[in-house]
């Protein structure tokens, strides 16, 4: 292997990285692609143009997976089961290197410009026994706020059909969702009969009526997780879409604006999972104070999920900390709810 400079070796651990821990034994495609690209001067120098602040791995073979969704007759294209609909024993190297050129400016356009925000559906099976718990308490009406909502598919976590260790458990729908409960009981989903108003903030929202996003948001999915497409397919026709309201906006104003807006008489909770850690230091300092700050005015809840290593080792896991942050007649409690991984199809209640 030739020795990479200073300014690839870092992204070289990165990619190493998302294969050791993210990609071995969920995706045998992303495991053999990142592992060659960690060895490779020219594909990592391309990387560095991948915004501050990005996961680099998954924008980077997500900008390439773009490509190919709009190439498929492309030769390339034939090793991508998100197009054939077969898995894929192995890929040319070579063969995915030659692409990358040729698309090289595109592929550039798109690590600029785009960020990751993926609607990973399966995340929901944590979501929908949290929040169901949280609603039973009362009947008031419930403003639930997902923070990086991309296309807002998870808002819709009451529109789907879950499994439990092949358990039907709750919903009646064609979208269902399948989670191996590894440690804890198993959950206990109550019949919602609130009011529930639907909010999604994002940088850039996905605009399902625009095809460059449409494309950019099936582009984030793993190729070789074929249900996640379809899931994704069929999450993407659920009637009740069209009632979230989806919201461009970045900043601590832009997400104080929006729960102000919010009747201090209703239930309010906010969630973001795996947004967090895209956060700058000072961004994340001035979330967390805008959460206690607005914990002095009102009661209302947030639930997070992050793999970050400072959340790992404050929860004592190896994969995703789910946290519910409970803000009550001004007092603050944080509690662990349970250990998964970033797909959501297991989990470890606490």
């Amino acid at each position: 292997m030739k020795t990479l400079s200073t300014n690839t070796a870092a992204l070289s651990k990165r990619f190493e990285r998302f294969a050791e821990e993210e990609c071995k034994g969920n995706s045998p495609l992303y495991f053999t692609l990142s592992k060659q690209i960690a060895c490779d001067e020219e594909l990592l120098r391309l990387c560095t143009f991948v915004k501050e602040g990005q996961p680099v791995p998954n924008a980077f073979l997500a900008a390439v997976h773009f490509y190919v969704l709009k190439n498929k007759t492309a030769f390339l294209a034939q090793y991508y089961p998100s197009v054939t609909g077969q898995p894929t024993e192995a890929i040319s190297f070579d063969l995915f290197k030659a692409f990358v050129q040729e698309h090289q400016q595109g592929i550039v356009h798109l690590l600029q410009n785009r960020i990751v925000q993926t609607n990973v559906i399966t995340r929901c099976n944590y979501l929908l026994p949290i929040f169901s718990n949280i609603l039973s308490l009362n009947n008031k009406p419930v403003t639930i706020i997902d923070i990086g909502a991309s296309a807002g598919l998870n808002l819709n976590f009451d529109q789907y059909e879950y499994y439990y260790n092949d358990n039907m458990v709750y919903g009646d729908s064609h979208i269902k969702l399948h989670c191996q409960i590894k440690e804890g009981r198993m959950p206990n989903i109550k019949p919602c009969s609130n009011s529930i108003q639907k909010i999604g903030i994002d940088q850039h929202p996905i605009d399902l009526a625009n095809a460059e996003d449409l494309t950019w948001l099936q582009a984030l999915v793993w190729p070789d997780q074929a249900e996640r497409f379809i899931q994704l397919a069929e999450a993407l026709q659920t009637p009740l879409l069209s009632a979230i309201k989806l919201i461009a906006g970045s900043t601590i104003a832009d997400f104080k604006k929006v729960v102000e807006a919010v009747d201090p008489n209703e239930t309010l909770i906010l969630y973001a999972t795996h947004v967090l850690y895209q956060f700058t230091p000072d961004l994340l300092r001035e979330f967390y104070n805008f959460l206690d700050d607005m914990g002095q005015h009102r009661d209302f809840y947030f639930l997070s999920a992050e793999a970050t290593q400072a959340v790992q080792l404050k929860h004592g896991v190896s994969n995703t900390a789910v946290v519910l942050t409970t803000y009550k007649n001004k007092q603050k409690q944080e509690t662990f709810m349970a250990e998964t991984n970033g797909h959501g199809n297991w989990i470890k209640w606490n």
